[in-house]
């Protein structure tokens, strides 16, 4: 398969966002309580830490970190989770109906991001939670005053305010499955009084309202109208389902979630133009996928029962999850923050035992992203062979099998060249241009590859699915790299200053 990319590194899409590589931390079993939070386990460090698991996270370098749900946030008492750790109650997750503990709590949160280098972003309860609480828990996360919440953090030992600058308000309130299930009416009105209130405290606060673009953009021009002026960010959940219980092969759709979700990308980011048109302004809310990940559609995790045993992503998935980044630095002009669900076993990019602590496929894109990308998205044309696949119920035609991201980094000139063969079987000859440029010699090709799209990394073999990095010396003037089938490849070039 022969395909030809022309890249301008002269031609600006626009700023990337690094908040677009955050992660969604929830606060349920296995994953923050458990997890990452395990203060009996011999790897734990003295703030009950696993040393491993945050290394691993941390690799990721992600900028914000969102916390504590999710659905598990929706009946969270932000009051059970401060003061001294060995006094706070186990309490009912009333969503899920099990016990937790909450000794993983707003305090701990902070410090965990802080340690890693990323931003706080906390979601607030809208299900059993009340406003009132939700200002509370501002006030005590902020404030220096001498007022009754502030001076509650004092007393817990952290003089210094948390300073936390990204609230969210809700989860997934359209979704009969969650406690406090809203219409769009009455949750845009929420968002509005909620966001407004926030603001009113300080307002450089950053709020995120939910979006409910997996049921129609009426929900999302509802909110939009109504709590414009009161909210930064319109979130989306994104998952797309595979099911390895039943041997279902939708490879095909899988591997092609980046162009997928464009579409959706692009007519959210229309639809908050248009509301902008209608309320005459030029500003306005920025997108954020607030959850997004491939996920087995038997949701295992989802009961009582359920614990870690296996490992659970494929390398289709990663695909999947690189095409993603993909798509989110092209449509950098809406997209503005995004945290992937999640770090750690449920839809996990790490599958953690009391023993292992496994890196699995869909960790490597996110780490490749985050280290081999520049902060400036440039024009990229990329002509080849398309493709057919049936996603969500309908049949999409026109799926390109290499999709392809460009980036610069300004202050060393080197460009990233970012591409998915998603082809299952065949390799890709690609030619790239430079326009207006001779490409360099010398390129660092960093990939992630194995024979088996369906493989998967494994306690017996944890690195059976992992990156490669390898220098090639080409003939002058010209650019042709070899894409193996179902793989994701980074070519690194340095540019004349």
């Amino acid at each position: 398969m022969h395909v030809s990319i022309l890249v301008d590194p002269h031609r600006t899409i626009g700023r990337i966002d690094p908040k677009i590589y955050g992660q969604f931390l929830s606060r349920r079993r296995y994953v923050a309580d458990g997890g990452l939070h395990a203060p009996d386990h011999p790897d734990a460090d003295d703030t009950g830490l696993r040393r491993q698991v945050v290394d691993a996270i941390a690799a990721c370098g992600p900028p914000i970190v969102r916390w504590p749900g999710g659905c598990t946030g929706t009946s969270y008492d932000w009051k059970d989770g401060v003061g001294p750790p060995a006094k706070r109650p186990r309490t009912i997750d009333a969503h899920f109906g099990y016990d937790v503990s909450n000794g993983f709590g707003t305090a701990e949160f902070v410090e965990f991001c802080r340690r890693i280098g990323a931003e706080p972003l906390i979601n607030l309860n809208t299900g059993l939670g009340t406003l009132r609480e939700a200002l509370e828990w501002v006030e005590y996360a902020n404030f220096t005053t001498p007022s009754r919440w502030a001076n509650l953090r004092r007393s817990h030992g952290h003089e210094r305010p948390f300073d936390v600058r990204y609230w969210q308000i809700g989860n997934e309130d359209y979704g009969h499955w969650e406690i406090g299930q809203q219409s769009a009416a009455d949750y845009a009105v929420l968002a509005r009084e909620w966001g407004k209130a926030i603001k009113k405290l300080d307002p450089a606060l950053q709020v995120l309202a939910v979006g409910g673009s997996q049921q129609g953009s009426q929900w999302d021009y509802t909110v939009l109208h109504e709590a414009w002026n009161s909210i930064d960010y319109l979130t989306a959940h994104r998952y797309w389902n595979f099911n390895s219980g039943r041997g279902v092969d939708n490879y095909d759709a899988i591997a092609g979630v980046g162009y997928l979700e464009e579409q959706t990308t692009r007519a959210l980011g229309e639809l908050v133009d248009l509301v902008a048109r209608d309320l005459k302004t030029t500003s306005g809310p920025r997108l954020a996928f607030t959850e997004w990940n491939c996920r087995d559609q038997r949701l295992r995790e989802m009961t009582t029962q359920w614990k870690p045993i296996e490992t659970q992503y494929r390398l289709v998935d990663a695909l999947a999850v690189a095409g993603f980044l993909n798509m989110m630095q092209r449509q950098c002009r809406h997209v503005g923050l995004a945290t992937f669900a999640q770090p750690i076993n449920v839809v996990g990019m790490l599958f953690v035992t009391d023993d292992h602590v496994v890196r699995e496929t869909v960790y490597w894109p996110l780490v490749m992203q985050r280290h081999y990308s520049g902060a400036t998205a440039v024009d990229t044309w990329v002509e080849c062979d398309g493709y057919s696949a049936e996603f969500e119920g309908r049949m999409v035609s026109g799926i390109p099998y290499v999709d392809v991201s460009s980036t610069l980094d300004d202050a060393t000139r080197r460009l990233f060249v970012s591409v998915v063969n998603r082809h299952r079987t065949q390799e890709a000859l690609a030619q790239v241009r430079l326009r207006d440029i001779t490409p360099p010699t010398d390129v660092l090709v960093h990939r992630l590859w194995h024979a088996d799209p369906f493989a998967r990394n494994t306690i017996e073999a944890p690195d059976e699915v992992a990156p490669t990095e390898e220098s090639v010396t080409l003939p002058s003037g010209t650019l042709e790299i070899t894409l193996p089938p179902h793989s994701y490849t980074i070519l690194e070039l340095m540019l004349d200053r």
